[in-house]
């Protein structure tokens, strides 16, 4: 019998640490990753790296800065790269002035037409009276740089649903729907459009979380000139 109730003690006691596990998990997918913090009570020194490579911003950012690389900053180049078929390496550059530190990407493809600019930006701001330092931008901007070509590689649609999935914007599939609609009907409007697939930035400001605004520009031909992915906090 004594056996029994210990063997029972001891199933409860796995139950609870399952429970809490799952809570746990739970609690970590809700937490929105996009708003990064850490404490810090000292502001940064004004400092300018206008050419690294990826070895060496990343070195200067965990250890000089003891901040991290933004996921979307890394999956958005990534995803450039590789979507557009460039073949260049990613060029880094870290500019840090008291408040503020701003790490960029670049890719671009400048040896063959048409030509394809993907720049990546992280920003991150010190608060001295909170005493913690926040990430508080990240955006994608890829851009044809050539008049009169369409970007190419991956079709659109398909650039436009990657970068949402990296941007993490809620019901992607209803979005992407909504946005083949407009998508189709830009040829009937005005020349140089500027589609808004997606902007919850007054929704996130009343909530107090990480803002989503994905964007499409045309040019006169109605073609695709640039797409603009932006997470920011207000």
């Amino acid at each position: 019998m004594k056996k029994v109730r210990i063997l029972m003690f001891c199933c409860i006691l796995l139950l609870v640490g399952c429970t809490n596990g799952i809570e746990k998990n739970t609690s970590k997918q809700n937490k929105d990753v996009a708003k990064w913090s850490k404490p810090r009570t000292n502001l940064f020194s004004s400092l300018d790296y206008p050419e690294l490579s990826k070895t060496e911003a990343e070195k200067l950012i965990e250890e000089k800065f003891e901040l991290v690389i933004p996921s979307f900053f890394e999956q958005s180049l990534a995803l450039t790269q590789k979507l557009l078929r460039i073949e260049n390496q990613v060029q880094y550059s870290i500019k840090s002035d008291a408040e503020i530190l701003t790490i960029r990407g670049v890719i671009g493809k400048e040896d063959k037409s048409p030509n394809y600019v993907g720049l990546a930006e992280a920003q991150f701001q010190v608060n001295q009276q909170r005493k913690q330092v926040y990430l508080t931008k990240q955006s994608i901007l890829i851009q044809n740089i050539a008049a009169g070509n369409a970007l190419q590689g991956d079709s659109i649609r398909s650039l436009v649903k990657r970068v949402g999935e990296a941007m993490e914007l809620p019901d992607l599939d209803q979005v992407m729907k909504q946005s083949e609609k407009k998508m189709a009907h830009e040829k009937n409007e005005g020349p140089n459009q500027l589609l808004e697939i997606y902007n919850d930035s007054e929704t996130a400001k009343k909530q107090q979380r990480a803002s989503r605004i994905l964007t499409i520009s045309y040019d006169e031909k109605h073609l695709v000139k640039e797409i603009y992915g932006l997470i920011s906090i207000e």
